[in-house]
């Protein structure tokens, strides 16, 4: 009996299981990898998401806040503001800081910061408000326009 021909199908056999086996290897390892940068991907999507919601939600919680901080320090001809008007107003300064503090814009942010800060007089502060408003609102429409801000 010539063993060769007993040994050549198992040998057959078993390189056949070792290619099979590398073959599912390389699979797993391209599959793995794949899926590896699409979970990278997702995740900077999702990141920049959410980065983009806390710059529109602190733009937002800044325009409602300077506004407040105006009408409270600024009161219409002829009417006079409660205390719990101005209580209320002058909480709203104090939550303000932290929204500024969450704008990724630095010079925005310095330009609410310099807002804040004395004005000649209420004409002044409310042009000054109009302006740092309109830069808020563009600010605002790149972030809802997925534009890079």
């Amino acid at each position: 009996m010539e063993w060769w021909k007993t040994i050549a199908p198992l040998v057959g056999v078993v390189l056949g299981s070792l290619g099979t086996l590398l073959g599912q290897k390389l699979a797993d390892t391209r599959t793995l990898r794949r899926d590896r940068i699409l979970a990278q991907e997702e995740a900077k999507i999702r990141l920049r998401a959410e980065r983009v919601s806390f710059q529109r939600e602190a733009i937002i919680e800044i325009q409602h806040g300077l506004e407040a901080i105006m009408a409270a320090n600024v009161p219409s001809r002829g009417r006079s503001l409660s205390t719990e008007f101005r209580a209320a107003a002058t909480q709203s300064a104090l939550h303000l800081n932290a929204h500024i503090a969450r704008l990724e814009d630095r010079e925005l942010a310095t330009g609410v910061q310099e807002w804040l800060g004395a004005h000649a007089n209420a004409e002044a502060a409310r042009i000054a408000l109009d302006d740092l408003q309109d830069r808020l609102s563009r600010q605002l429409r790149a972030l809802y326009s997925d534009q890079p801000v």
